[in-house]
Parts: structure tokens; sequence; C-alpha cells
């Protein structure tokens, strides 16, 4: 398997790196993340496999299910057991590259477990703001499989090539404009009144309002990935 033969290569390059000293739960964590999304995002947009040639559309648009079915055999397929599959390879990968280095350095090597993920001090205002500080990241993490996954229901060729392309346009011009109203217009001058939900003033009420704006986009992106498809069928 690529996922694995990958993960097991760059963990041997790093601790050949670091004069062999085993691995540790911050290497783990930090690969781990890195894994998971980089891997994760080029399964899942590539997903609905079968729209990348006509013939292979309509076959799958005659199969005797639902269209609802199809989606969220196809959400399940890509995103949820993705999140399940890719984290345990890499446990598995990282746990056999360990032992195998141990035939050749003195140092033993400690078994990591996944609670080590999130052994990791937080700032005091980020501890403050815990339930909405996860939400927003967990909830920025599963946009961006939502992208890719709405991509591969919209784009019949290089769907990751033509969402990534698309989020870059989209960035940059939502950059541009915040530049100009915050910069050259004076907004950033405003002065912002407490009493607006809309209007951030401490690390909780940003957080607040970033991981609701994430899951509302969650919500829309799904619908247009389910209206593409429905769309498909017609």
């Amino acid at each position: 398997m690529a996922y694995v033969g990958v993960i097991f290569i760059v963990l041997s390059l790093v601790q050949m790196s670091n004069d062999r000293v085993p691995h540790d739960a911050e290497i783990f964590r930090e690969l781990l993340f890195t894994f998971v999304a980089i891997f994760g995002i080029l399964y899942v947009g590539y997903s609905f496999p079968a729209f990348r040639s006509k013939e292979g559309t309509i076959n799958y648009l005659m199969l005797p299910a639902s269209i609802l079915e199809k989606f969220v055999f196809e959400l399940f397929i890509r995103i949820g057991l993705m999140l399940i599959l890719l984290p345990l390879l890499y446990w598995i990968t990282f746990h056999l590259e360990g032992y195998f280095f141990t035939l050749f350095t003195t140092e033993k090597f400690y078994p990591v477990g996944f609670e080590s993920t999130f052994d990791f001090i937080l700032p005091n205002d980020i501890q403050k703001s815990l339930f909405w500080f996860v939400s927003f990241i967990a909830s920025l993490v599963m946009l961006g499989f939502i992208l890719a996954f709405t991509g591969g229901a919209m784009f019949s060729k290089q769907p990751l090539v033509k969402t990534l392309f698309s989020l870059a346009i989209i960035i940059i011009g939502y950059s541009s404009v915040i530049y100009i109203a915050l910069e050259k217009l004076g907004v950033a001058k405003y002065n912002i009144n407490d009493s607006l939900w809309l209007t951030p003033t401490n690390t909780n009420s940003a957080f607040r309002l970033f991981a609701c704006a994430a899951i509302l986009a969650i919500v829309v992106m799904l619908f247009v990935a389910y209206r593409k498809l429905k769309e498909k069928e017609v």
C-alpha cells in the first residue's frame, strides 16, 4: 500500500537524520496531522470516481439505489472511513518503523498512543475558550475535506486540481476585498460595538464566529455536492 510505504520511508529518513534517535510523541503528532491532511485530501478530492468518464457516470447513475443513498455512501467511504483508517494505518506503520530501527540502535523505542496527540498545553486565553476553539479546529478540518469532496462531485476531469485552483482564486479575491475595506476604506479604524454578535472583540467570540461560519460552509458545500449529483441524474 502506497500510503504505508510513504509513511515508513519518511519516518525512516527523519529518524536517520536525527542520528537514529527513536521517534517520540511530538514527532508522532506532527507527522500524523501532516499525513492525514495530505493523503486525506488526495483521496477525498477524487470522490465519485465514476464521474471521470461519461460511460462510468451513466453506469453509476443506473445503480439500483437512490441519489441520497449513493451520496451518503460516498461521503462515508471518502471521509468517515478515511478518518478512521488513515490514522490507524499511520499508528501501525509508526510502531513497525520504530521497532524495526531498534535493530540498528541501542536506544529503546517507546510505543505512542493516540492520547499523546492531545498532550500539549494551550495558551490561557485559548483554554478559556476551549469549546469554541475545538469546534473551530474540527469544523475547519472537516471543511477542508468537504470542499475536496464537493469538487469531486462538480468536476469530471482533474477535480482536485480544479478545486484547489478555484479555492485559490476565491481566497485571493476575498483577501483583496478585506484589504481594501480595512486599509483603503478605513474600516479598521471603526470603533466596534461590544454588543454586536458578528463582530468578535475577544478570543471566545472570534472562535465562536469562525466555528459557526465553518459549520455553515460545510452545510452549504454538502448541499452543493448533493445538488450536483442530482443534476447528473437528469
